[in-house]
């Protein structure tokens, strides 16, 4: 029987491979289509179905082939002797070969290769204590190769002597060379000269100390199974021009490729943590990057021809065995550039490896790749772009119209999905805008409901506490308390906005801290800006000269850390409510202490900061405060208590309305020539204009109501006077504020306005009905309207005001209204000598003049005549005389700026300008904030009329020497209330040269 040695038998397995697809190939011509006979398919599939079956058979025998030469296990015998030491290995072994070599992995060689020469036997000599040497064999000191390149022309030109014992198959090669039968010399031409297996080399001794510092770093860890391919048939390409011999030369060589390359990735591969760091030497480095960077850089150019990749040629074969590791990444980026090519029609063209192995790194990163990216891969991919754009040139192949159908059908298809999508997406925006605001009005509701519920637990809190504090109220007046004074303007916000000044106008009521008179008051005032130091000891010295007793603790200034993060013109309620440090700071003062708060003009800011601090008002509910402070909302209550007042008409809101109604009060009373116009909610003069009639229309009698209103319609416009010409741009903005706000019309009782005395009563309701008369003042107009400052106490009404006061007191109380009030008044001469009197207005809060009593009554320390409201104090011959005063709660003037506290009190010292404390008369100033805002207010006190006005006179005088008359002209664009210096100076003088007489000059000469 022929034996075959193992060469012969791998050549017969891969030919007879060849020989198999090349008949698949030729059967796969004869492919039967449609038109062919039933009989001539069904011998073609068995045809086939037997070709496929034997070559299946082959494949497997030829694997088993291969295992069974690769693997011999069994016969391999190492006669080195067994040393223990784990540090000692190899030095013939690579990282990646170290776990082949324990696993006993021996590779085949050929009869070839193996010489008949026995070398003498090896000795064994002891190295050291624990190593052991071969004796006889040669160190290597040169780097291991692995590639054909690197390999000396005299190794490759080596030739060994056939052996004829082919017995020696069996034995390892180590036994092998040991025994002689192998030379010494270095055995690369056994196998592969492109893989070199291992070498002779002297064992690397290590230090004892290296095992606990060094580390192994895994470079990379790939399966024996997955490295190891069986089916080796596209290795070996047989070309036309290619002999048979030469196809089995590059079968041996490509098996021997195989098998090196099996044994240097089976095992994952190690380096030493020091030695990671210099990789840049060849033996350093991992053996995958050694055989990559010693491989010959050539580019591999992948044919297509007629749409498919031409698998048999040698390049394509050469780059699969290259990079078959990444194989599967990149044959599906082949088949999508085949599937391109075939799209194309292009007759011939190349796809270069290179590419496609640097795009195929990037398959875990991004599976799809787009068509750009995988056009780079071929090398005239500049026209293969330029043709996939002209649909001409794209749709051209095969299939063509098919695909172009497809196309045009997608493309229509596309713009329908487009269109619909494009109406779903403009009702989806819509249903989005419908359903926000759906949400925003829901949430909005449910937010309303939940204030207002809050509010009204708010409201019966405090309703609770009033009602505690009212019965409280006897206890509480007799001991140790704190008043917290709490003044806020707390007006619309178009109000506060055409306020000139207003916080310095808010804080004209610190004249509230000479309440500390009374002994068991402590006072925590709350200003609206922080206060200067000097400022502050002004006031201290100003109570230590009244004998006031441990001021410093009793009075205590508070202002809310966050003033100037918000607007100027916001109420000091809101501030304080948004300043916590402040609220905490008054909780630690009262803490344990009887506290109520004083308000200004009150509103639901104040009964938020009395629910935080938990303590009562001085006032009743807000809203019925506001209510009554209006022009209407008085009237209501006069008109209960049929007080006499002037004709009026109240609730007015439209600029019809106000004509008719004005027609109807000219008709029924002809008498009246003046008729006074008021917006429902101001005071001080604001909001106020007047209409003469007779100037207007000299004869009323022959006319109707409806003639009249259009005689005031036409006229009105230009007749209309007012009070604060620049707080009203004209006759539209004041009808468009009655419109918004309400407004009265009232008759003037006299043709002159400056004949009418307006004379004011001041009195406190206390929380257990408790009324005290405060005083009253007459106030001081320029413009025959606008109030400028107060005279106290009034001397022109003969009547009894405790009367008066304690009937309204009375019904306030009855209405649930305690704190501060004001009632409003005016006074005339009647042709027959007698007095009018007509009650006008009503103030349900504690004003500014209001305030300057409180201040009057610590200078003086006198006793107020409750009847009549003159004020008498003890002089030092004690004799009781009667003492006047004028209050000017706002001078403005810029250029006190310029002037220093101390420079100020100098100057006015030098001019006389000074309070006598003995005989209590003079001018005191009073500080409301730094002389750099220009404003301040002043005080006068005299035994008489003239005198406590040639006073003010006076301090004015001086003001404008020293620092300018104060004649700022006012922008006509401007919404303002600011009245100038000069205005005030010259409506003084003029009410001075009505009163000087013989009586001045005797009062004059004898205490000035």
């Amino acid at each position: 029987m022929l034996t075959m040695n193992s060469d012969d038998k791998g050549t017969y397995y891969i030919k007879t491979q060849q020989e198999i697809e090349l008949v698949k190939k030729q059967l796969q011509k004869l492919k039967p289509n449609s038109q062919t006979s039933s009989f001539l398919q069904n011998q073609y599939n068995q045809l086939n179905d037997q070709l496929k079956t034997l070559e299946d058979k082959l494949s497997n025998v030829n694997s088993a082939f291969y295992d069974q030469l690769i693997s011999n296990f069994d016969n391999t015998v190492q006669k080195l002797p067994n040393v223990n030491d784990r540090n000692l290995q190899p030095q013939f072994y690579t990282n990646s070969q170290n776990i082949m070599y324990q696993q006993q992995v021996q590779l085949p060689f050929i009869d070839q290769f193996l010489n008949v020469r026995t070398l003498p036997q090896v000795s064994v000599e002891p190295l050291g204590k624990s190593t052991l040497k071969p004796k006889g064999l040669h160190t290597v000191k040169s780097a291991i190769q692995f590639s054909r390149k690197f390999q000396s022309k005299k190794q490759s030109q080596q030739q060994l002597t056939k052996v004829d014992d082919l017995t020696l198959y069996k034995k390892g090669i180590t036994e092998l060379i040991n025994q002689g039968t192998i030379k010494k010399q270095d055995i690369n031409n056994l196998l592969n000269p492109n893989n070199v297996a291992f070498r002779n080399q002297q064992a690397n001794f290590f230090d004892y100390t290296d095992q606990f510092g060094n580390k192994i770093i895994q470079l990379e860890s790939q399966s024996f199974q997955n490295n190891y391919k069986t089916d080796l048939k596209q290795d070996v390409i047989c070309t036309n021009t290619q002999s048979v011999g030469q196809v089995q030369d590059n079968s041996k060589v490509s098996f021997n490729q195989k098998k090196m390359s099996i044994q240097s990735k089976s095992k994952p591969k190690y380096v030493d943590a020091k030695e990671a760091t210099s990789l840049s030497k060849e033996h350093e480095r991992p053996i995958s990057e050694q055989l990559q960077n010693l491989s010959t850089q050539q580019e591999y150019m992948i044919h297509v021809k007629n749409g498919l990749l031409q698998t048999d040629q040698l390049q394509y074969v050469q780059f699969q065995n290259r990079y078959y590791e990444n194989w599967s990444k990149i044959e599906p980026i082949l088949i999508s550039l085949q599937k391109i090519a075939q799209s194309t029609l292009v007759q011939d063209c190349k796809i270069l490896g290179s590419k496609v192995q640097k795009l195929s790194q990037e398959f875990d990163r991004s599976q799809v790749f787009t068509m750009a990216e995988l056009l780079q891969c071929f090398e005239n991919w500049e026209e293969l772009q330029k043709i996939l754009k002209v649909p001409t040139l794209l749709y051209k192949s095969k299939d063509g119209q098919v695909q172009a159908a497809t196309k045009i059908s997608a493309l229509f298809k596309g713009y329908q999905a487009r269109k619909n999508y494009q109406r779903l997406k403009i009702m989806v925006e819509k249903v989005i805008i419908i359903q926000r605001s759906m949400r925003v009005s829901l949430f909005r509701k449910k937010v309303q409901k939940q204030i207002i519920k809050n509010n009204n637990y708010m409201l019966e809190r405090f309703k609770n506490r009033q009602n505690v504090f009212r019965e409280e109220w006897p206890f509480i007046k007799l001991q140790q308390r704190f008043e917290i004074h709490l003044n806020s303007f707390s007006f619309e916000e178009i109000k506060r906005l055409s306020m000139d000044k207003f916080p310095q106008r808010q804080n004209t009521q610190i004249t509230r801290i000479f309440n500390l008179k009374d002994p068991l008051v402590h006072i925590i005032y709350i200003a609206p800006y922080d206060l200067p130091s000097e400022l502050i000891d002004y006031f201290y010295k100003i109570l230590n000269l009244g004998d006031i007793s441990d001021c410093k603790n009793r009075l205590h200034f508070v202002w809310p850390e966050n003033h100037n993060i918000f607007n100027n013109h916001m109420g000091l309620s809101q501030l304080l409510y948004y300043s916590p440090r402040a609220l905490k700071r008054i909780k630690s003062l009262i803490r344990g202490q009887a506290a109520y708060i004083v308000p200004g003009v009150c509103s639901n800011d104040d009964i938020k900061i009395s629910d935080i601090l938990n303590v009562p008002i001085f006032s009743g509910i807000p809203q019925l405060h506001q209510y009554y402070s209006t022009k209407s909302g008085c009237k209501v209550l006069f008109d209960e208590l049929q007080m006499p007042q002037p004709p009026t008409i109240r609730n007015i809101y439209d600029e019809k309305e106000l004509i008719n109604s004005l027609s109807v009060l000219i008709i029924k009373n002809p008498t009246i020539n003046t008729w006074i116009i008021k917006v429902d909610d101001e005071s001080q003069g604001r909001g106020i204009a007047w209409l003469e009639v007779q100037k207007m229309i000299k004869n009323i009698q022959p006319l109707e109501i409806n003639q009249l209103a259009q005689l005031l319609t036409k006229k009105i416009k230009k007749k209309l006077h007012y009070a604060f010409p620049h707080l009203y741009g004209g006759y539209h903005e004041f009808i468009m504020s009655i419109a918004n706000r309400g407004g009265i019309i009232e008759g003037s009782p006299l043709s002159r306005l400056s004949q009418i005395h307006s004379i004011s009563y001041n009195f406190k309701v206390e929380p257990n009905g408790e009324i005290a008369i405060l005083g009253s003042y007459e106030k001081i107009k320029t413009n025959e309207i606008q109030t400028i400052a107060s005279f106290s106490p009034q001397s022109f009404l003969k009547i009894n005001q405790e009367v008066l006061c304690h009937q309204i007191a009375q019904k306030l109380y009855g209405k649930g209204l305690i704190g501060y009030f004001t009632i409003d008044t005016i006074g005339y001469q009647q042709e027959n000598n007698k007095q009018g009197f007509q009650v006008i207005g009503l103030d349900c809060f504690l004003n500014q003049y209001s305030s300057a009593s409180i201040y009057f009554d610590f200078l003086m320390r006198g006793r107020l005549d409750v009847s009549t409201g003159s004020y008498y104090v003890e002089d030092t011959n004690r004799q009781n005389n009667v003492r006047y005063s004028v209050y000017c709660p706002t001078i403005m003037n810029e250029g006190l700026d310029v002037l220093q506290y101390k420079t100020f009190f100098q100057l006015c010292r030098l001019e006389s300008i000074s309070f006598n404390l003995e005989k209590k008369i003079g001018s005191t100033f009073i500080l409301v904030d730094s002389l750099q805002s220009g404003v301040i207010s002043l005080m006068t006190v005299g035994i008489n009329s003239p005198q406590v006005i040639k006073y003010m006179i006076d301090a004015i005088g001086f003001i404008q020497k020293n620092v300018g008359r104060g004649t700022e002209q006012i922008q006509i664009n401007t919404r303002t209330d600011k009245v100038n210096m000069m205005s005030i100076h010259q409506k003084l003088k003029t009410m001075l040269k009505k009163l000087e007489g013989s009586e001045y000059k005797i009062q004059n000469s004898q205490y000035l």
